[in-house]
Formats: C-alpha cells, sequence, structure tokens
C-alpha cells in the first residue's frame, strides 16, 4: 500500500494530465449583458465579497489542494502571500495528516491570511475530537473549517474509505460543537436537491458546491487501482452528481444569505463572473492554480492570480453592473 506522501504526490502529478479534467463549468449557453459604452469606471466597480462574515476584495478562492508533504510548503506559501496580498480567501488541504503529525504543519506554509480555512474529510469528524482540531485550525492560521464530502472518491481509491457514509447526526453535532466558522464541500459531483436543502437546515457557514466539469478524483483515483475498474463504469461514476449551475440555483435557495462558493471547471475569468451572475458569493480554482505553479513556479502562480482579477473586473464592468448585487440580478433584467 503506498505511504500517503506517495499518494498525495500521485495526486499532484495525475492532476496535470488533461484526461483527468472535466469539459468545463458548462456555463458557455448563459450570455452576461454587454455595455458598449463601458459608461461603468473603474474605480465605480465594487468587487467586495464576503465568506463566513469575513470580507474579501474580489470573490476568488484558492481551492482546496494538497499540504502535509515537504514539496507542498513552498507553494503554501506562495498562495497564502497572494491571497493575503490581493485580499481573497484561500482553503487549505486536507489537515488530516497533521492531526496525526504534529511536524507536518509547516507543509501548509507560513504567512497570515484573513480569509484563510482549514479542510477535514468527513469521515474524520468521529475520529478527532472538536477542541482538538479547532486548536489545530487556529495554529494553521485559520478562520473556519470546510469538511469535505467525497463518498465516490473513497470509494474508487485503493487507500479510502469504502464504506463511507456521512451520519446526519454525527455532522449536525459537530458543527454545533465547533468553535469557528464551518463550511461544507463536495469534491466534484456537486450538491443540489434535498441533500442541499439537508445540509442547509444545519448552522454552517456555507457551501462549496465542486460540481461536474472539474478535475475528476473518481479517474485520478482510477489510474491509482491496483484492481481496475472498467472505463464504462468510471465514465458512468464521473458523470453523477449536478451541473454548476443547478448546484447554485439549489444552494442559493437552501442557504438564504449565508457564504455559496462555486467551483468545477471554472477556466477562465468569464466561468468567474457567470458563476457569480448566478448566484455564487466567490469561485473557487484549484488545478490552474497548481498548473501555473507546476510550470513556472511562484512567478506562474503571481501572474495567473492577477490576470484573473484584472480580466474578471474587466468582464464585470463590461456588464454596467457596479457591484454584486446588481450583477446576480442581470441574467434576469431585459438588455
Amino acid at each position: 500500500m503506498p505511504t500517503n506522501e506517495e499518494r498525495k504526490l500521485d495526486h499532484l502529478a495525475l492532476c496535470l494530465n488533461e484526461s483527468n479534467r472535466g469539459n468545463g463549468a458548462g456555463l458557455d449557453h448563459l450570455c452576461l449583458p454587454y455595455d458598449a459604452l463601458f459608461e461603468m469606471q473603474p474605480d465605480r466597480l465594487d468587487t467586495t465579497s464576503k465568506i463566513a462574515g469575513i470580507a474579501v476584495k474580489f470573490p476568488l478562492m484558492f481551492g482546496a489542494m494538497t499540504g502535509g508533504i515537504p514539496q507542498a510548503a513552498e507553494f503554501n506559501t506562495a498562495l497564502r502571500k497572494l491571497a493575503q496580498t490581493h485580499g481573497l480567501a484561500m482553503c487549505l488541504g486536507s489537515i488530516r495528516v497533521c492531526l496525526e503529525n504534529d511536524s507536518l504543519h509547516e507543509t501548509y506554509g507560513t504567512g497570515e491570511v484573513e480569509a484563510l480555512f482549514a479542510n477535514l474529510g468527513a469521515s474524520e469528524i468521529k475520529r478527532y475530537k472538536v477542541e482538538y482540531v479547532a486548536e489545530n485550525c487556529k495554529r494553521l492560521g485559520c478562520a473556519g473549517l470546510f469538511i469535505h464530502l467525497n463518498g465516490l472518491q473513497e470509494y474508487v481509491q485503493d487507500e479510502g474509505n469504502h464504506a463511507f457514509c456521512c451520519n446526519y447526526e454525527d455532522l449536525q453535532r459537530f458543527v454545533e460543537a465547533f468553535p469557528m466558522p464551518v463550511l461544507i464541500k463536495e469534491v466534484g459531483s456537486g450538491i443540489g436537491g434535498g441533500c442541499a436543502n439537508r445540509l442547509g437546515m444545519l448552522p454552517i457557514a456555507g457551501i462549496e458546491t465542486s460540481s461536474r466539469g472539474g478535475t475528476s478524483w473518481i479517474k485520478i483515483e482510477a489510474m491509482r487501482r491496483q484492481v481496475p475498474i472498467s472505463g464504462s463504469n468510471i465514465t458512468a461514476l464521473d458523470q453523477i452528481g449536478y451541473s454548476l449551475e443547478s448546484s447554485i440555483h439549489c444552494c442559493r435557495a437552501a442557504l438564504g444569505d449565508r457564504t455559496l462558493i462555486a467551483s468545477g471547471g471554472i477556466r477562465h475569468a468569464l466561468d468567474l463572473v457567470k458563476a457569480l451572475s448566478l448566484g455564487a458569493d466567490l469561485v473557487a480554482i484549484a488545478q490552474p492554480l497548481y498548473r501555473a505553479y507546476h510550470n513556472h513556479q511562484t512567478a506562474g502562480i503571481e501572474s495567473l492570480v492577477q490576470e484573473w482579477i484584472d480580466i474578471g473586473r474587466l468582464i464585470w464592468r463590461s456588464t454596467g453592473c457596479p457591484n454584486l448585487a446588481s450583477l446576480r440580478m442581470c441574467l434576469t433584467t431585459p438588455a
């Protein structure tokens, strides 16, 4: 059985494989309004938003990626610096390994970020005391915690919990007892329907719905399996779940005015602005950041993030909408 470090290195390598990328966020059919006069002056555009009550200057979040291995320390430190410089949000990779090994905290990077969040699998919430998880979150400099749901990935992964089941009552007890904001995220099939409504009944700060269209963790784990699953069934598993648009609508209805983060196949700044217009408070990206870092190190992600912000502001300004509230109305308002 591979070690934890070997598994994480496999994940980083395989997420760069083009065959593991989905078909994108599926928002091409949406058409934003366009003001050819560009009457919205740059200094009048308000791109601020909030995550769990924390203000961000631009509604972009660095999605959960990696930690727990030496190779992650420099990457996470660079991301922290960029998030703080630009007033963005960031979610760390799963912190399970540093709950088990105190020496691995430094692999999650250094540097203060106001909107920094830890991340832990739903399988682990019964294994560790609430106080211990909170203590580690604070040591990492985090303002809250994401709990991720990844039942399909757990089953396909050789080392995974093949009997994964997130007990709603256990989740409720954890959320109610945790002394920091808790958000729920899904890792590639989205959240919608009855599940969104059930989660909305919990005292959570928000939801990240990583819907179909982004990096496929089902395909990645299938490539790592000792006993293969047929290609047709991997394809079938990869098609389970919700589109980003559908998931945003379901989660927004369930959450009210709590934080909603859209992710899954966000490939460019136009996807970002469209997801915001559908009702998201923030948009998370992950794989494009790691690819930029893999190709050009810290300079690569600095350039990528600056471009996303600049082009995102340009597209947003081209709609004539001065802020997030008006952007949310632009798809239902006649041009």
